[in-house]
């Protein structure tokens, strides 16, 4: 027997709810804040991400899933979605736009990681982008739009931390010094195979190792925004301003770095109080530099990726409960072989008026052709009978409320094309 693939999973019907009240919610959000949507190709050139998210990242070095088509090209499955975005506004010619452009996706993401809650190596990503603007109050409008999509859709218990990683300037002296200090504090001795090459190839990342034993030496590290310019440091505090002003709390993290190359300046996570196993439910931050490398002209950008299982283990585990919509739903069912023609001619009358409708099988008895109507959650249940025994050959019954009543065919076309069931 085939099963899916270890890290991918199958959204059956009875979760599509949940799908479609987080799309509806995050779509609708995308208009009010003026993000128009793009779709990008689910596969790009691996030099891309290369170039992109950086040589020495882990999505590069351990999560791609690469290949070699048949045409002899790298190729690369999207591990994130911001780097097919500015590829597609140097490709088209976005900057030719009035800026900044203001883009949202939803997409599938592939990492060949070890599958954890919320998690899989297929999984679901939501993101914005607003390319071509430095205004500090684009950063703290991305973070404003997470923060109000997750309060929208019932998240009560979150956290928003927010760092700033500054320019390239800012980070050599920063690095400098971080360098000294693990050399110096002994955490070079800590046994950590991953802060031992990062170190030296993304020192950045190693204020991100989840190993205990270097959380410990983490946390007394020096600080980032110490070494900020007067220019970048007011950059961060007009993001904060603008936060203080929506009544958004957050709290700074000052090793909040991410994991991608392409980020500057503002960094911010927010991550769940409910769901202690999940990492941040959503990440960005400011990506000024990314454009450039892959070969566009300097254009600053600022965005984010949330992770829609994640938001949605979350939804089911704080028991959030859904807009109910009306179920105005018939299931046709028929007495005799000489009134099933009826009950398809009835049938696609109902579906002409966007009328959610069924036929019964014939194989099912009368009885169990209820039950499954019940259980189906039909609102409407209709019975054609003989039309040559009887006047009213149509019995009509709300299965909601348990009310029946015998009806000719004038009067359940009326039903069906009446506000009844519209």
């Amino acid at each position: 027997m085939f099963k899916s693939i270890r890290g991918t999973k199958d959204i059956l019907p009875n979760e599509q709810k949940y799908w479609e009240y987080f799309k509806t919610n995050a779509f609708d959000l995308s208009s009010i804040f003026g993000f128009k949507r793009i779709d990008t190709p689910t596969f790009e050139s691996t030099d891309l991400f290369l170039r992109g998210i950086g040589l020495d990242t882990d999505i590069v070095t351990k999560e791609t899933y690469s290949f070699t088509d048949r045409g002899e090209n790298n190729i690369t499955l999207q591990p994130e979605g911001t780097a097919s975005v500015c590829r597609s506004y140097i490709e088209n010619g976005m900057f030719n736009q009035p800026q900044p452009i203001k883009l949202f996706y939803f997409t599938s993401i592939f990492r060949y990681e070890r599958p954890q809650s919320g998690r899989l190596r297929e999984h679901h990503q939501f993101g914005i982008e607003t390319i071509g603007s430095h205004d500090p109050e684009l950063d703290a409008e991305i973070i404003s739009f997470a923060w109000t999509l997750l309060k929208k859709i019932g998240l009560t218990n979150i956290n928003l931390s927010i760092n700033s990683i500054g320019d390239i300037t800012d980070r050599k002296q920063f690095i400098t010094e971080l360098s000294q200090y693990y050399k110096n504090s002994g955490w070079a001795k800590n046994n950590c195979s991953d802060c031992i090459e990062r170190i030296s190839t993304n020192p950045l990342r190693i204020l991100d190792c989840k190993n205990s034993n270097c959380k410990n030496y983490i946390k007394n590290s020096p600080n980032m925004i110490s070494f900020l310019s007067e220019k970048n440091l007011k950059h961060f505090e007009n993001v904060k301003k603008y936060l203080e002003l929506a009544k958004i709390n957050y709290q700074i993290n000052n090793n909040l770095v991410r994991g991608l190359d392409y980020y500057t300046h503002t960094v911010f996570e927010i991550i769940s109080d409910k769901d202690k196993r999940q990492n941040a439910m959503v990440g960005g931050g400011r990506y000024n530099g990314l454009i450039e490398k892959i070969g566009g002209n300097e254009t600053p950008g600022v965005g984010f990726g949330m992770g829609v299982e994640r938001v949605i283990n979350e939804i089911i585990n704080n028991k959030i409960k859904l807009p109910q919509k009306e179920n105005n739903s018939i299931l046709f069912t028929y007495l005799t072989n000489s009134s099933k023609s009826k009950a398809i001619e009835f049938n696609i009358i109902a579906r002409k008026n966007n009328i959610k409708s069924e036929l019964a099988l014939s194989t099912r008895s009368l009885k169990a052709n209820m039950r499954y109507a019940n259980n189906l959650k039909f609102s409407t249940i209709v019975i054609i009978g003989d039309s040559d025994e009887k006047l009213n050959y149509i019995t009509y019954k709300e299965l909601n409320n348990g009310d029946q009543k015998d009806i000719n065919e004038k009067e359940l076309i009326d039903l069906m094309t009446n506000a009844k069931f519209n």
